[in-house]
């Protein structure tokens, strides 16, 4: 299978990565807007440096891996379809519903198969999680608490900023609880969120978010968001009426070392979980997705799940900016 992979920040440096340790696999082309970073890029990964969309869709390239900022994945995805490549593309799907149906219409007219990049799924603490919850171990899920949070990501041009552009951090972090809680526990009835933004005497911006959604299930799940911490960090309790399952993303690092080296930035532009397991949910993620192009099998997540958690996001906006609950059932405020 032929990929080229669109985007050169953190997400598309990991999906190189990623791409290089799986068989039956060639990177034919990456494609950014600055040539030297382009070019370094392609050097390590031996394939061909594009700055021209159209010219990279013009090649023999049969899935095209979008890793972009989220205002840019309509444009790309649409271009993509219309010529015939098969789509992968960074969570979250779009800006909002809209947009979301407008990718999947464009991508069902053109024939193509398009995967969204839910990896939460493909972890093994949320795998393992998921499925004795649906198995009935813990018997009737209550009440779940779910965290997630890092340091305020840098993006170019500070999109992460510009709401407008990212979604912010409910459409650009919660995205990966939706998705999950969804999965896990069904559909989402009603949701209420309140945010806080502002910035450290150093002027770097923070930002923290809390979420009730009340499932149709009748399962209170509260999840709290943070652009406020130092590195990444997850975690959930899950209370049933038979038991409780809990876990804890530091847990796994025993050892923690922080050095803080004035002469040196000690950021990074995206947050991203560490791994101690042979393979990553990335990989096993991508994997999946060949797996299922290869052998014409369905995506353990659609590109309607994709947009139904882009849905909850945007009703997570909606309640914060009218200050009430709201309904996803009637998809009007609930008051």
């Amino acid at each position: 299978m032929k990929i080229a992979v669109i985007g050169t920040g953190t997400m598309g440096k990991l999906h190189l990565e990623t791409w290089s340790k799986m068989n039956n696999v060639s990177i034919v082309g990456i494609l950014g807007r600055k040539k030297d970073a382009v070019d370094q890029l392609s050097e390590t990964y031996k394939c061909s440096s594009f700055t021209d969309f159209d010219e990279l869709l013009n090649t023999d390239v049969d899935v095209i891996d979008i890793c972009l900022p989220t205002y840019l994945h309509k444009e790309y995805l649409a271009k993509a379809a219309q010529k015939g490549k098969h789509i992968i593309c960074e969570k979250p799907l779009a800006l909002d519903q809209v947009e979301c149906k407008e990718v999947l219409e464009i991508c069902q007219k053109c024939n193509v198969q398009l995967f969204v990049g839910h990896t939460l799924r493909f972890f093994p603490e949320y795998k393992q999680a998921h499925d004795q919850i649906t198995r009935g171990l813990i018997g009737q899920p209550g009440v779940v608490r779910l965290s997630r949070g890092g340091p305020y990501p840098q993006g170019r041009n500070s999109w992460y900023h510009d709401e407008d552009k990212s979604g912010g951090i409910l459409l650009d972090l919660g995205i990966h609880d939706f998705d999950w809680v969804r999965w896990t526990f069904g559909e989402v009835e009603r949701v209420f969120a309140k945010q806080v933004h502002r910035k450290w005497q150093d002027g770097n911006a923070i930002a923290y978010a809390l979420v009730t959604l009340r499932m149709q299930s009748g399962t209170i799940v509260h999840l709290e968001l943070s652009w406020a911490k130092k590195e990444f960090e997850s975690s959930y309790e899950i209370a049933g009426s038979k038991g409780m399952i809990v876990y804890n993303h530091q847990d796994s690092k025993p050892i923690k070392l922080n050095l803080v080296n004035a002469g040196a930035k000690n950021k990074v532009d995206v947050a991203v979980p560490e791994t101690i397991a042979a393979k990553t949910p990335l990989q096993l993620q991508l994997e999946h997705f060949m797996n299922c192009l290869e052998n014409d099998e369905q995506p353990l997540v659609s590109a309607e799940d994709a947009m139904k958690a882009v849905e909850i996001a945007v009703a997570a906006v909606e309640s914060i900016r009218s200050g009430q609950p709201v309904s996803l059932l009637t998809k009007k405020e609930v008051y």
